[in-house]
């Protein structure tokens, strides 16, 4: 029987399996090489993050104002600050970012984070109002391949360091390879960046 991480690279380049299954066997292989970085990763993937989150979950999309004669509008800013209210992060558990891809037609939409309104709500000098961050579905589908293609080029490492594994287990020599190369355990270093984190619920929507 073929080894796990091969097993892990098919599953990993097959769309029919399903991301959270993938996961789970990832999670298995990182358990068993003691690899505790990226064990700490897929155990952020399944259960969602609160603070900073990978660059891939940052997404892109449009800032509205609520208009009470034009209802959501649009808001335009100057120079830089366009960037800051362009792009939020997705902190939520993997199944609910496919939940929510499965479940949108098109569009995403939900509260803009607290912060953000109370920012802009301060510069308004018109009237309080509420705020709302749009984006399309297929920033989601970006941060599921995301996901899918690290765990591919995780696999694809542990291969190139001769660990493959025999059915379900490991050597003594593939865990001691693992865990004594610095490429291997600082896989995951790189993936962190600082944003405001977004929700999405059911149907599309988001909340903060």
């Amino acid at each position: 029987m073929e080894g796990i991480v091969i097993q892990l690279q098919k599953e990993a380049l097959d769309e029919n399996v399903d991301i959270e299954i993938l996961l789970r066997k990832a999670y298995l292989v990182a358990r068993k090489l003691h690899l505790k970085e990226f064990e700490e990763w897929i155990s952020f993937e399944q259960n969602g993050y609160k603070d900073n989150v990978p660059d891939y979950r940052i997404i892109g999309g449009v800032t509205k104002a609520w208009n009470p004669y034009y209802g959501w509008i649009p808001i335009v800013f100057d120079g830089k600050i366009q960037d800051t209210f362009n792009k939020c992060s997705v902190g939520l558990p993997i199944a609910a970012i496919c939940e929510a891809y499965k479940n949108s037609k098109g569009s995403i939409r939900g509260n803009a984070p607290s912060a953000w309104t109370e920012y802009l709500n301060k510069y308004n000098s018109a009237f309080m109002t509420n705020y709302i961050f749009e984006s399309s579905k297929s920033e989601l589908h970006k941060i599921l391949s995301a996901v899918r293609n690290r765990i591919l080029d995780w696999s694809l490492l542990l291969e190139e360091n001769g660990i493959i594994g025999e059915d379900l287990t490991f050597t003594e020599t593939e865990i001691k390879t693992a865990c004594k190369s610095s490429v291997i355990n600082n896989f995951t270093n790189n993936f962190y960046s600082t944003s405001d984190n977004i929700e999405i619920q059911q149907g599309g929507n988001i909340n903060d």
